[in-house]
């Protein structure tokens, strides 16, 4: 039926299919051109993703410009300038380049300065969830119980003291301190203590003083027994890394765990600090478990044969 349908022709047209350019009839079908549209969209999204990549963009938001605002604000306590806010932009835009060209050129790679800011970028990033929720009444309560021995008040004196000098007296300092207390005690003498003994570059008299603040002036060896001194009278001699001293302690308080209302600044820091390492740790953890990690022995680990080094 074929045979007899093109039979059917004109000489003129069987003519023209017979000379047809085989090119011209692939041209003509639907398939092809399908194939070179979808080939020019393909080239054409190409070009022009690759000229606005985000390599050739920046883009620098509202948001973005009125942080560069706020945090010059913050350091200086004002707001910036005209000049001042056109050289933060001028810094940031150089910020990025160098970020993105950086990038570019392989620089971040293998580099222990940009690996350590990366992490303390991450660290702060998780510093920044671990701060959105504040400790509640029962939380920094519980944290002060728990680490009650951390926030305890110190013991605190208010006491004189007279120093009596080795170097000065040699063997007698001692005992030269002995008598002078009976004698104090006693009634027999009396006088403002800088006025007796000898003289020493310290405080003859101090007025509520924590214990450990006395010890950094004269020595822990001097607050040693000062707990278990009375009051109101001459107590001694005691050493210190000077010599010899008498003590009078006229108040002082014991050592007792504070109420939360006293010490709640520092309880609330230690607890945000405590909360914080916990969510940079717990962060990691997570993220460990995305990897294989293996570490290979050394030959000489540090602490066995290192050691003779």
């Amino acid at each position: 039926m074929k045979k007899v349908a093109n039979m059917g022709r004109s000489h003129g047209e069987f003519e023209t299919i017979m000379t047809e350019n085989p090119m011209t009839r692939w041209f003509k079908e639907p398939l092809i051109h399908f194939l070179l549209l979808g080939g020019l969209v393909f080239l054409l999204y190409g070009f022009i993703t690759e000229r606005g990549s985000e390599k050739d963009e920046i883009y620098i938001s509202r948001g973005q410009q009125e942080n560069l605002i706020l945090t010059f604000s913050r350091t200086w306590q004002r707001p910036p300038t005209p000049q001042e806010y056109q050289g933060l932009l001028r810094d940031y835009i150089r910020q990025e380049i160098a970020y993105r060209e950086g990038q570019e050129m392989g620089l971040d790679e293998d580099d222990i300065v940009i690996r350590r800011r990366l992490r303390q970028k991450l660290e702060l990033l998780a510093e920044g969830v671990a701060a959105l929720a504040p400790p509640t009444e029962a939380e920094l309560q519980a944290y002060l119980d728990n680490h009650a021995e951390t926030f305890k008040l110190e013991p605190r004196f208010t006491l004189q003291q007279i120093y009596f000098s080795t170097d000065r007296r040699g063997e007698s300092a001692r005992e030269d301190a002995r008598m002078m207390m009976d004698a104090l005690n006693s009634g027999e003498l009396s006088g403002p203590a800088d006025s007796l003994g000898d003289p020493l570059p310290l405080p003859s008299e101090i007025d509520d003083m924590r214990v450990s603040e006395i010890g950094r002036v004269f020595g822990s060896e001097f607050t040693a027994g000062l707990q278990e001194l009375g009051t109101g009278q001459w107590d001694g001699p005691g050493r210190s890394g000077f010599g010899w001293h008498l003590v009078r302690i006229e108040e002082k308080a014991a050592g007792r765990t504070p109420q939360l209302d006293e010490v709640r600044n520092t309880v609330q820091r230690d607890w945000l600090n405590e909360r914080r390492l916990e969510t940079i740790e717990g962060l990691y953890q997570r993220l460990a478990e995305n990897y294989t990690i293996e570490i290979e022995p050394l030959l000489d680990p540090p602490g066995e044969a290192g050691e003779s080094l």
